[in-house]
């Protein structure tokens, strides 16, 4: 177990293991010092419904933080992703 950079290596690794998704709390008021945690769920899109049809999402600046990690490798430059990873492999 170790913590790492999120870079587009890292998520590539990440994806390649059957990771999809990295969470972090929502009480991370410093974006450039976030911890994530990367999960692996079916199906992102019915992940990311179910999230707000259960209101998780729905209480103002309590919404945890997601990042597809399909997402960041095709939208987010490699210098533009923040915070660290806890890898557990």
């Amino acid at each position: 177990m170790r913590f790492e950079k999120v870079t587009h290596s890292v998520l590539k690794e990440l994806k390649r293991k059957g990771y999809n998704v990295l969470i972090a709390p929502a009480d991370c008021e410093d974006n450039s010092n976030v911890t994530w945690k990367a999960i692996a769920v079916p199906n992102v899109m019915d992940w990311l419904v179910a999230l707000d049809c259960e209101g998780i999402t729905a209480v103002p600046f309590q919404e945890p933080n997601i990042l597809v990690i399909e997402d960041a490798l095709n939208n987010i430059h490699d210098e533009d992703l923040f915070g660290s990873i806890f890898i557990e492999f």
